[in-house]
């Protein structure tokens, strides 16, 4: 059931960067309860596109989670979430740098009260610095990166990644760093706070690459560096069916296998060499040659590579991905209506029914 089984994992974040950490720890076998605002809920619910009536970006992470409604704003939240914490040993937050603190809920101070609990804090550029109170989204983090300065150029603008890489990298990161905290707690009986910035994250992607270039005293040339374009034997090309091949010959026991079946390999020639076969053709013929495919989104479930391996698997018409080094189907569980386990998350806490009906009553819980 993963490493991870009997961890308990409290998710007070929103969007998409700390749901997307907790759904990497769900996978490694830790139980997740979400706490959503009461009301409408995390705002990723209402993002498009849908999937039975719910924002991707919300259920893609939140199957076989549990979601609790409560108003963090309302007097007495502080207090729930401390009544919470005794059953849980790992505490997720994305809010600004010094709203945990005033809603009475300082890290540290947690950590003093709960020995053992592991806080993750995730903002966009961390919790000190001139910058941690501005607002950003991926885009932003990875601007300051220098990883934007090589992106391709164009008459609309810098070519913009077409995944989110701050806040998933930051995800992970995350993750990584509450499973060494996890394990420092139980070598010496206390927890820590970790401070996750997403740029930093972001930034530790781009840590060869800026190295090379200062030490080259240059700026990256966009769509010219070695993998970025520069080397005919690594790229993209199109066949004769329309679809796309990739390339990744860097190695010269690579380049040889490609040239002992297409003859000459820079650009021109390859450009023509593969128009000539369709995609798939292409494939089979240069499997020594480390070149693939690249799969149109409804194509993955298909692969072979990903369907023995349980990486993606279908339900209805929606192509879902499993959590990584995760024993779970990726179809496991269900995406949980706002506040639907409101009732059974606070029963486990000892939270007697009249409480949680109170509670109700005064608009603390949803």
């Amino acid at each position: 059931m993963g490493p991870l089984r009997g961890v308990r994992v409290l998710d007070l974040s929103r969007l998409l960067p700390g749901p997307a950490c907790t759904w990497y720890l769900q996978g490694l076998g830790a139980r997740v309860d979400r706490v959503e605002s009461a009301g409408k809920g995390d705002f990723t619910r209402h993002i498009p596109p849908f999937v039975d009536g719910c924002g991707v970006y919300f259920a893609a992470v939140s199957r076989g989670k549990r979601s609790l409604g409560v108003d963090l704003r309302a007097a007495g939240a502080g207090a729930l979430i401390r009544r919470l914490l005794p059953h849980y040993q790992v505490l997720v937050e994305g809010f600004k740098p010094g709203v945990m603190e005033a809603i009475g809920l300082a890290p540290d101070q947690l950590v003093d009260e709960f020995p053992g609990l592991v806080v993750a804090r995730l903002t966009g550029f961390g919790q000190t610095g001139p910058w941690q109170d501005r607002p950003g989204h991926d885009l932003n983090y990875l601007g300051l990166t220098g990883a934007m300065a090589a992106a391709q150029r164009s008459p609309a603008g810098l070519a913009i990644p077409p995944v989110q890489i701050a806040d998933l990298t930051g995800a992970l990161v995350a993750a990584m760093g509450i499973a060494a905290g996890l394990y420092g707690a139980l070598a010496t009986g206390r927890g820590r706070v970790l401070d996750v910035s997403l740029t930093e994250a972001a930034l530790s992607t781009f840590a060869p690459h800026l190295t090379g270039f200062t030490a080259e005293g240059r700026s990256p040339k966009p769509g010219g560096e070695v993998l970025t374009g520069g080397m005919p034997v690594y790229g993209t090309y199109l066949c004769a069916d329309d679809r796309w091949l990739t390339v990744g010959a860097v190695e010269p026991k690579f380049q040889a296998e490609l040239a002992s079946h297409l003859g000459r390999i820079d650009r021109p020639s390859l450009e023509r060499a593969f128009r000539q076969r369709p995609r798939d053709e292409w494939v089979d013929l240069l499997e020594r040659a480390c070149v693939g495919p690249v799969l149109d989104v409804h194509e993955l479930v298909d692969h072979p590579q990903l369907r023995d391996r349980g990486a993606v698997q279908r339900l209805a018409s929606t192509t879902w991905v499993r959590p990584p080094l995760s024993d779970l189907e990726a179809t496991a569980g269900t995406v949980p209506g706002l506040g639907e386990h409101t009732d059974a998350v606070l029963g486990d806490a000892g939270i007697t029914g009249e409480e949680i009906a109170a509670m109700r009553d005064s608009g603390l819980v949803a």
